[in-house]
């Protein structure tokens, strides 16, 4: 497994989407929520101060909630870049010619996949630790890790859209078809399907679909507020609640690196 690690960093390590993008979410990641200091300063109600923004136990979800946009674009992106730039490249079919197996090729892009949803992981973790630091007073151990499991969520949000992106990149194949409908379905397909799904059951199954467990693992903080909680048109909960979030982003998750192993194994390269 190291040595796969190797490989796809030697393959990866001068490219210029590669580099592009893992720089934008190292820089703009940790500190883009600093951006809307002042900005929210004074919001009238319901908003709340912009000091929970940056303060324990609140900054775990605020930060969370960034990652929870700059992730489909940056890790998601590159995941697909991870598979589809070998196509194009000739390299994925040069790789299996001169020694690997196509479940070793596989494994590579996974491992890469996890280790870079751990990397952004950490930089999550230590960037809000840091923020909060600063901006609580007379904090804690006890409050610094009062996050409902904030950690082990955003590991989950990385790795659900890295794996739906994956998927779709060993199904599609072409970078610009593959980067097109993954942003197609996350940003309006899954938001058209979900309205249809409400206008005909008008119960909480909506809030299954996949892009929306994963979004539901660091929701908008304010939408966990009782009154915004429950949509009173419909009468149910407008958030999943974090365990099942949890246990159906590691479904879906799994579900779409079987269906990419799957169908790598099977098809012709």
């Amino acid at each position: 497994m190291k040595d796969l690690l190797v490989l796809e960093w030697k393959k990866f390590k001068n490219n210029a989407v590669f580099r592009a993008l893992g720089l934008i979410y190292i820089l703009v990641a940790p500190f883009v929520i600093l951006a809307g200091k002042d900005a929210f300063k004074n919001m009238p109600p319901p908003m709340p101060s912009s000091k929970v923004f940056y303060e324990f136990p609140t900054v775990w979800d605020y930060q969370g909630y960034v990652g929870n946009w700059l992730v489909p674009f940056c890790l998601g992106f590159l995941a697909i870049h991870l598979v589809t730039s070998e196509v194009s490249n000739r390299t994925m079919r040069q790789n299996i010619i001169i020694g690997l197996t196509r479940r070793e090729f596989f494994i590579s892009k996974l491992c890469s996949v996890i280790l870079m949803a751990l990397a952004a992981t950490v930089i999550y973790a230590v960037s809000t630790i840091i923020i909060g630091m600063i901006h609580t007073d007379g904090f804690d151990i006890e409050l610094v890790l009062d996050n409902n499991w904030a950690i082990s969520r955003y590991f989950l949000l990385c790795l659900g859209y890295m794996s739906f992106g994956l998927m779709l990149a060993f199904l599609i194949r072409k970078g610009t078809l593959t980067i097109l409908f993954y942003f197609l379905y996350v940003m309006i397909l899954e938001p058209i399907f979900m309205l249809v799904h409400v206008y005909y059951f008008k119960n909480q199954s909506r809030n299954f679909w996949p892009m929306n467990s994963i979004e539901d693992l660091m929701p908008f903080p304010l939408f966990k507020v009782p009154d915004y909680y429950i949509n009173k048109e419909w009468n149910f909960n407008i958030l999943l609640p974090y365990h099942y979030a949890i246990m159906l982003t590691l479904f879906y998750s799994l579900i779409f690196i079987f269906i990419a192993y799957r169908n790598f194994i099977k098809k012709d390269i």
